[in-house]
């Protein structure tokens, strides 16, 4: 894939995607996962998978990581001013793939528009509206997914008085090689298994993105990028299972709309 297209993919998607992270006293922040920022039906706030939720829904604080280039990168969000609802059909992931954990954090008004100052919320309905549109007829398309790498990000350190813990995001290329069940399997391209971590952790919950893009003699352009679905869990070494599409449309989508207030 040309480098200039690859810095166009993650200039774009950077703006919706969020890392997030675990302050621990006297020993920096600790990677938990990914998100991207929605806007369902009129409410703002973080898409994410269910096991992520479930790590911090209880907390009284979680740390946000933009991918954005500067600015406030990192904020903290006070889980008391937001409401979380997960979606899943059975606790662990030890019954196979036919589990489902989508989560969405709703944000307040005043959050969602600080956030929107330095990124973008994603609006479902309109990312709908292009899924069920045919693909552009011109051009190529690459799936790419951002997010949290915890094994690439660096040991924190004391500066001052002040815990300093490096975050790495990654960019990844991937293909869809299998769908069963609201369920993707995608796989590294070839040309990234040397840079591949061992471990994918603090990739879950980050996005799925289809991005198409056409080619000219001077540049490559991208024409349209729709969100397919939310990293769940890593399978082996180069495939990660994601949560498709029609889980999001379908489960997550109507549990908001019944559970959450404008």
């Amino acid at each position: 894939m040309p480098h200039d297209i690859s810095d166009a993919i993650l200039s774009h998607i950077s703006n919706f995607a969020v890392g997030l992270v675990i302050r621990e006293l006297g020993k920096g922040s600790r990677v938990l996962g990914s998100g991207v920022l929605v806007s369902i039906e009129g409410r703002s706030g973080i898409l994410t998978c269910g096991h992520v939720a479930e790590a911090y829904e209880h907390l009284p604080e979680v740390g946000l990581i933009r991918f954005v280039v500067g600015g406030q990168q990192r904020r903290v969000l006070k889980l008391a001013d937001t409401q979380t609802i997960i979606v899943q059909s059975s606790e662990t992931f030890s019954e196979g793939k036919e589990v489902l954990a989508l989560a969405f954090t709703s944000l307040s008004a005043d959050v969602a528009s600080s956030l929107e100052a330095q990124g973008v919320f994603l609006n479902i309905e309109k990312n709908r509206a292009r899924m069920e549109a045919m693909a552009p007829a011109e051009g190529k398309h690459v799936d790419a997914m951002l997010g949290l790498i915890a094994e690439v990000s660096e040991t924190p350190f004391i500066e001052g008085r002040e815990f300093i813990s490096p975050m790495r995001g990654v960019l990844h290329t991937r293909h869809v090689c299998a769908q069963e069940k609201g369920l993707l399997t995608v796989k590294a391209m070839p040309y990234n298994l040397h840079e591949l971590p061992e471990s994918f952790g603090g990739m879950s919950g980050g996005g799925r993105w289809r991005v198409y893009f056409v080619e000219d003699d001077k540049e490559s352009r991208i024409v349209a990028t729709v969100l397919c679905g939310i990293a769940s869990w890593q399978i082996d070494d180069t495939n990660i299972a994601c949560q498709r599409w029609d889980r999001i449309d379908q489960a997550l989508v109507p549990a908001v709309h019944s559970n959450i207030r404008i």
